[in-house]
Protein backbone atom coordinates (compact mmCIF):
# COMPACT_ATOMS: atom_id res chain seq x y z
CA UNK A 1 0.00 0.00 0.00
CA UNK A 2 1.37 3.26 -1.39
CA UNK A 3 0.63 6.50 1.11
CA UNK A 4 0.98 9.58 -0.41
CA UNK A 5 1.22 13.04 0.86
CA UNK A 6 -2.00 14.22 0.31
CA UNK A 7 -3.18 11.01 2.40
CA UNK A 8 -1.38 11.83 5.53
CA UNK A 9 -2.48 15.55 5.25
CA UNK A 10 -6.32 14.32 4.86
CA UNK A 11 -5.76 12.35 7.61
CA UNK A 12 -3.90 15.04 9.44
CA UNK A 13 -7.36 17.41 8.84
CA UNK A 14 -9.90 14.19 10.16
CA UNK A 15 -7.52 14.73 13.30
CA UNK A 16 -8.09 18.56 13.86
CA UNK A 17 -11.65 18.14 13.06
CA UNK A 18 -12.41 15.14 15.29
CA UNK A 19 -9.97 17.64 17.88
CA UNK A 20 -12.18 20.35 17.56
CA UNK A 21 -15.15 18.51 18.04
CA UNK A 22 -14.89 16.84 20.86
CA UNK A 23 -14.00 20.15 22.60
CA UNK A 24 -16.76 21.88 21.30
CA UNK A 25 -19.03 18.86 22.10
CA UNK A 26 -17.77 18.62 25.75
CA UNK A 27 -17.60 22.16 26.31
CA UNK A 28 -21.14 22.55 25.25
CA UNK A 29 -22.68 19.68 27.35
CA UNK A 30 -20.05 20.20 30.60
CA UNK A 31 -22.40 23.10 31.76
CA UNK A 32 -25.58 20.98 31.24
CA UNK A 33 -23.64 18.47 33.97
CA UNK A 34 -23.03 20.94 36.86
CA UNK A 35 -25.25 20.59 40.30
CA UNK A 36 -26.10 23.73 42.62
CA UNK A 37 -24.36 23.37 46.21
CA UNK A 38 -27.70 22.51 47.34
CA UNK A 39 -28.56 19.90 45.33
CA UNK A 40 -28.14 17.16 47.48
CA UNK A 41 -30.61 18.70 50.59
CA UNK A 42 -29.58 19.16 54.12
CA UNK A 43 -28.00 15.95 54.87
CA UNK A 44 -24.48 15.30 56.19
CA UNK A 45 -23.13 13.89 53.45
CA UNK A 46 -24.70 16.68 51.02
CA UNK A 47 -21.27 18.63 50.71
CA UNK A 48 -19.05 15.40 50.13
CA UNK A 49 -21.32 14.42 46.96
CA UNK A 50 -21.28 17.93 45.72
CA UNK A 51 -17.77 17.61 46.10
CA UNK A 52 -17.57 14.46 44.15
CA UNK A 53 -19.33 15.49 41.54
CA UNK A 54 -17.33 18.52 40.76
CA UNK A 55 -13.51 16.65 41.09
CA UNK A 56 -15.06 14.28 38.69
CA UNK A 57 -16.54 16.78 36.02
CA UNK A 58 -12.73 18.84 36.23
CA UNK A 59 -11.00 14.95 35.75
CA UNK A 60 -13.43 14.79 32.61
CA UNK A 61 -12.29 18.35 31.57
CA UNK A 62 -8.72 17.46 32.39
CA UNK A 63 -9.34 13.55 30.33
CA UNK A 64 -10.98 15.35 27.22
CA UNK A 65 -8.52 18.28 26.71
CA UNK A 66 -5.73 15.66 26.88
CA UNK A 67 -7.32 13.58 24.23
CA UNK A 68 -7.83 16.74 21.81
CA UNK A 69 -4.39 17.74 22.28
CA UNK A 70 -3.47 13.46 21.48
CA UNK A 71 -5.28 14.13 18.16
CA UNK A 72 -3.17 17.96 17.72
CA UNK A 73 -0.01 16.43 18.20
CA UNK A 74 -1.25 13.36 15.52
CA UNK A 75 -2.05 16.12 13.65
CA UNK A 76 1.42 17.86 13.19
CA UNK A 77 3.20 14.48 13.23
CA UNK A 78 1.04 13.20 10.28
CA UNK A 79 2.03 16.76 8.51
CA UNK A 80 5.50 16.48 9.09
CA UNK A 81 5.68 13.28 7.62
CA UNK A 82 4.14 14.35 4.80
CA UNK A 83 6.21 17.12 4.38
CA UNK A 84 9.16 14.74 4.79
CA UNK A 85 8.08 12.48 2.25
CA UNK A 86 7.42 15.34 -0.29
CA UNK A 87 10.96 16.66 0.50
CA UNK A 88 12.35 13.12 -0.22
CA UNK A 89 10.12 12.71 -3.29
CA UNK A 90 11.58 16.23 -5.06
CA UNK A 91 15.28 15.18 -3.61
CA UNK A 92 15.00 12.03 -5.41
CA UNK A 93 13.45 13.44 -8.66
CA UNK A 94 16.41 15.86 -8.59
CA UNK A 95 19.03 13.31 -8.55
CA UNK A 96 17.94 11.94 -11.17
CA UNK A 97 18.42 14.46 -13.07
CA UNK A 98 21.72 15.05 -12.06
CA UNK A 99 23.90 15.67 -15.00
CA UNK A 100 27.13 13.85 -15.10
CA UNK A 101 28.43 16.80 -14.20
CA UNK A 102 27.06 17.77 -11.65
CA UNK A 103 27.36 13.59 -10.39
CA UNK A 104 31.46 14.40 -10.19
CA UNK A 105 31.35 17.93 -9.02
CA UNK A 106 28.81 17.84 -5.99
CA UNK A 107 30.00 15.43 -2.79
CA UNK A 108 26.43 15.24 -1.35
CA UNK A 109 25.50 13.28 -5.16
CA UNK A 110 28.43 11.27 -4.97
CA UNK A 111 27.56 9.41 -1.57
CA UNK A 112 23.96 9.17 -2.27
CA UNK A 113 24.90 7.57 -5.57
CA UNK A 114 27.87 5.42 -4.04
CA UNK A 115 30.44 7.30 -7.13
CA UNK A 116 34.12 6.96 -5.49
Amino acid sequence: MQVTPEDLCGLADTCLAESRELNTSWSGQAAALQVDSGAAGNSSGGPGFVAAHTATLDAGDVAVGRLAAVLEADMDDLYTCAFDISAQDEEAARVSRATADEVTTNPLLRTILGVK
